[in-house]
């Protein structure tokens, strides 16, 4: 075997088990990290929060959009809290999702009255700062979050470091989304919260 060979192959070993490790990183981390203080007890909340995701380029609300807000009217309808809070900015295009979820909830027969919106944040560690910051605004200690199965997880880490109680609700999976995927969906969510296990969240100063 000539030495260009002897490279190669270690090469490729090399490569393949540190794509291992990375791989089994990114799936046990995240279950080691016990930060999320999920207060599953409580039955009634000062706000219900639903979490933004990307509206379409009409300003519509996508699937994922809608099954959020969706379970968000449905704990409001059940008598959990007497407000609804939709956070999120404009990510992907010029709509602002907090109101493209505003006006899907109003055409669902909720009162605007009953609406906070938040529109600064652009991802889930805004969402969760922005948040937290209104209830503290609004006198509110207690909220029940709601965002979508395969973002449970980071989103209620993001939402432990900001000292209120909450618990975490799962939105319906997207019925146009494969097994394969929302598979890849719920890996992609255990690699950024790797990430952000191993280096930490932005600082507040920097939003």
């Amino acid at each position: 075997m000539t030495k260009i060979k002897q490279v190669i192959i270690g090469t490729i070993k090399f490569l393949f088990f540190s794509l291992l490790i990375g791989i089994l990183l990114i799936l046990f981390i995240p279950f080691l990290n016990d930060s999320c203080k999920n207060n599953s007890t409580l039955k009634k909340f000062d706000v219900i929060i639903v979490l933004g995701s990307p509206a379409s380029e009409d300003c519509e609300p996508g699937s994922i959009l809608k099954d959020r807000v969706d379970k968000g009217i449905e704990l409001f309808n059940l008598g959990l809290a007497t407000k609804l809070l939709f956070t999120g900015s404009s990510v992907r295009n010029n709509c602002t999702e907090a109101e493209v979820m505003s006006a899907y909830a109003i055409s669902k027969g909720i009162s605007k009255k009953d609406i906070i919106e938040e529109t600064r944040a652009r991802n889930t560690y805004q969402n969760a700062f922005y948040s937290s910051t209104h209830m503290k605004e609004n006198s509110f200690e207690t909220a029940a979050i709601v965002t979508s199965e395969a973002h449970i997880k980071r989103s209620c880490v993001a939402f432990a470091k900001f000292g209120i109680k909450y618990s975490m609700f799962s939105a319906n999976n997207p019925s146009n989304i494969s097994q394969l995927q929302l598979l890849f969906w719920k890996f992609g969510e255990r690699m950024i919260l790797t990430h952000h296990i191993i280096f930490g969240f932005p600082e507040t100063s920097n939003i």
